[in-house]
């Protein structure tokens, strides 16, 4: 998984909110590529691999919090509809 191919979607529009389905796109990547390296026979350590691997820390730390602000927002539009629901069902029961 080379870097051009995680953030090419994310440079088209920076503002652009990343949805549950990208953040999983990229840690499957992520994790594909690590299980090709470690599935070998012998693995062999390549020159950039500790600064690779500090890479992908940070950027599984990111998907995570990414993803926890992802459901605080869904569970927030939740609550909203809910209470809109209730407000609803108690004009109805009161007329």
């Amino acid at each position: 998984m080379s870097n051009a191919n995680i953030t090419s979607n994310i440079n088209k529009n920076p503002s652009e909110i990343l949805s549950r389905q990208h953040l999983l796109d990229v840690s499957s990547k992520m994790i594909k590529e690590i299980l090709s390296r470690i599935k070998s026979k012998r693995f062999r350590p390549t020159e950039g691999d500790s600064i690779k691997l500090q890479y992908l820390r940070v950027l599984v730390s990111a998907i995570q919090a990414h993803n926890s602000i992802l459901k605080d927002t869904e569970l927030d539009d939740i609550k909203k509809r809910l209470e809109n629901l209730e407000v609803t069902l108690n004009d109805n029961c009161s007329t």
